[in-house]
C-alpha cells in the first residue's frame, strides 16, 4: 500500500511539474495578449481622430470647391450676359 501511495504521489508530482512548465510557457503569452488588448482602446481613439480629421479636411475642401465653382459660374454668367448685351447692341446698330 505504501508502494502504491508513493507511486500515486510520484505521478501527482510529475503532473504538477508538467502543469507548472505549461503555465510557465503560457503566462508570458497571456501577459503579452493582455498588454496588446490594453492598447486597443487607445488605437481605436487614434483611428477615430484620424478619420475625423480626414472628414473635416474633405468637408473643408468641398466647401472651397463649391465656392470656387460658384465664382466660376458667376464669371461665366457675367460673360454670357455681357456677350448677349454686345450682340443685342450690335444688332440694334445694324437695324
Amino acid at each position: 500500500m505504501a508502494d502504491t501511495l508513493e507511486k500515486r504521489v510520484a505521478v501527482l508530482e510529475r503532473d504538477m511539474r508538467t502543469l507548472q512548465s505549461r503555465l510557465d510557457t503560457v503566462e508570458p503569452r497571456v501577459e503579452a495578449t493582455e498588454h496588446d488588448l490594453q492598447g486597443i482602446p487607445a488605437l481605436i481613439k487614434a483611428e477615430f481622430r484620424l478619420v475625423e480629421s480626414r472628414f473635416a479636411r474633405v468637408h473643408s475642401e468641398m466647401t472651397d470647391l463649391k465656392a470656387e465653382m460658384i465664382r466660376h459660374m458667376d464669371n461665366k454668367f457675367d460673360a454670357i450676359v455681357k456677350t448677349l448685351a454686345e450682340f443685342i447692341a450690335e444688332s440694334n446698330r445694324r437695324s
